[in-house]
């Protein structure tokens, strides 16, 4: 899989929230759910040996759970060879997943 233009928006809580809700709204986002999955690993990578604050901590398996999923989809959609020669920048999750995740992090629940 070919590496695409990156969200370059801070790690916080607010950001999170932003990036959620663009992926609840792809047909308006400025992003593809290839870039939101890929920031939302970059995010919670960011706290694997550290210490989150709890804003953050409460955050974590809803971003994991993102970048998880979009994995998942493409495995089970994909061959191996599609796996390797697709960029996947077209390719959209259900936006209720989002509308889900959003509403999961807004409550401050985590899963």
């Amino acid at each position: 899989m070919s590496s695409s233009k990156e969200v370059t928006l801070p790690f916080t809580r607010e950001a999170a929230l932003q990036v959620l809700e663009w992926g609840a709204e792809p047909d308006s986002s400025p992003h593809s759910h290839k870039q939101i999955a890929e920031w939302c690993d970059r995010f919670w990578c960011q706290y694997i040996d550290a210490d989150a604050p709890p804003e953050i901590e409460k955050l974590l398996p809803v971003l994991t759970d993102v970048e998880t999923q979009w994995d998942l989809y493409l495995a089970n959609t994909y061959s191996l060879e599609e796996l390797r020669s697709r960029s996947f920048e077209g390719v959209v999750l259900p936006p209720e997943w989002f509308k889900q995740w959003l509403r999961t992090a807004q409550a401050g629940e985590g899963r």
